[in-house]
């Protein structure tokens, strides 16, 4: 007590000791190329690198165990597949959870990334003996010059409505003024990578997430990891082999492996996006337009919603009759009948799914007592079955 009183004393009643410059704990060289002048097209953008620490997080059944394909469908009527493929995330991509420091950057030009604090308890998963956290350096277009990558969330449907846009209900406000990211150097597992990591204790695979199936541990503290990525066919060529070996944990082997000390390494990241689509000559760069979206349920649970009394616009969105998803060669408490499946509008901020079911609870289609139960006296313009 007396030394800290004399602390105090030192400076005549003003504290003192706090002006001296933070050591950092890490600093992260990173690089942003341009070989394909993107940014002639986009000479205003006002270019940063945000590093963006990562979530746990698991799909949802629809979205990993998709339906078989329907012989006949119905007027207007998609594929699973195809409302798969607009309104579910890739099942394997990094999830933004919390944004850590943000600098603007120049192409061509190495800039460093300092940590001065250890990333927090909500981003890193395991127990004080063994415990892991991965970044991704996200490079954007700071469209709205509030100098933070600003990350959107799925809409929450509502019983008795449909929700096909995003978070604020209506684009919230615009593309135009949205940050555009154009790469980040951890996008998915199953393209090539590099992600900041931290290590606290030792590495215990069966814990870990955002595996990297077939490489060696992170290093101690923090590290930059690097892999190429795996094959997992997309939802029209998935078998019930490979959903098998996805629900039992064992994904492929990573094509490449590797593992740096921060003082070894430099993330490259080309402006050029490598998902979706190219960004040619002359063309505008497609960007990542879902990479900011949060997820509105880590642990993977379907919500289920009692349909609205109005007819929906059906030449305006994507939907499905589907029966509920079901592990191969396990049908103890599986729900019978169909459900209603609408995808996010193409032009929305995130993907994502509402389910719409005549009979059942928030969590549960066949729960005991339902919360609405719509079987006897369906909306007139429900286009699935109504019986099993």
């Amino acid at each position: 007590m007396a030394t800290l009183a004399g602390w105090f004393l030192l400076g005549c009643g003003k504290l003192t000791g706090l002006d001296t410059s933070i050591t950092p704990l890490a600093q992260i060289q990173v690089q942003v190329t341009d070989d394909n002048g993107v940014l002639q097209q986009q000479p205003n953008a006002n270019l940063r690198v945000a590093l963006v620490w990562g979530a746990q997080w698991l799909p949802e059944p629809f979205c990993e165990l998709p339906p078989e394909r329907l012989a006949t469908l119905l007027p207007g009527e998609s594929t699973p597949a195809a409302v798969i493929d607009q309104g579910c995330p890739d099942n394997f991509r990094f999830v933004p959870n919390r944004a850590g420091p943000d600098i603007p950057i120049q192409p061509g030009v190495t800039a460093t990334i300092t940590l001065v604090t250890l990333p927090g308890a909500d981003v890193m998963v395991g127990d004080i003996t063994s415990r892991v956290a991965y970044a991704s350096l996200v490079v954007y277009d700071d469209r709205n010059g509030n100098g933070a990558l600003d990350f959107h969330h799925p809409p929450r449907h509502r019983h008795g409505q449909f929700v096909t846009t995003d978070d604020a209900g209506v684009d919230d406000a615009g593309a135009a003024t949205r940050d555009f990211v154009y790469n980040a150097s951890f996008i998915s597992m199953t393209k090539p990578d590099q992600r900041l990591a931290y290590l606290e204790g030792t590495f215990n695979p069966a814990a870990a997430f955002y595996p990297r199936p077939g490489c060696d541990a992170p290093l101690p503290a923090f590290s930059i990891l690097s892999a190429g990525g795996f094959y997992f066919p997309p939802p029209d060529f998935v078998t019930i082999a490979d959903v098998l070996r996805l629900l039992s944990g064992n994904l492929p082997d990573e094509q490449s492996c590797g593992a740096a000390q921060l003082s070894d390494a430099v993330v490259s990241i080309p402006l050029a996006p490598t998902n979706p689509g190219d960004a040619g000559a002359g063309s505008a760069p497609a960007g990542l337009p879902y990479f900011a979206c949060t997820a509105n349920d880590s642990g993977g649970t379907t919500y289920y919603l009692e349909p609205p009394a109005a007819e929906p616009d059906w030449a305006n969105i994507t939907w499905a009759c589907v029966d509920f998803p079901a592990i191969p060669h396990d049908d103890a408490g599986v729900a019978n009948g169909q459900q209603l499946v609408i995808a996010s509008a193409p032009e929305a901020a995130c993907q994502s799914v509402a389910h719409y079911t005549l009979r059942g609870c928030d969590t549960d289609p066949s729960c005991a007592a339902p919360s609405w139960d719509l079987t006897a006296n369906p909306p007139s313009w429900w286009p699935c079955l109504t019986t099993p």
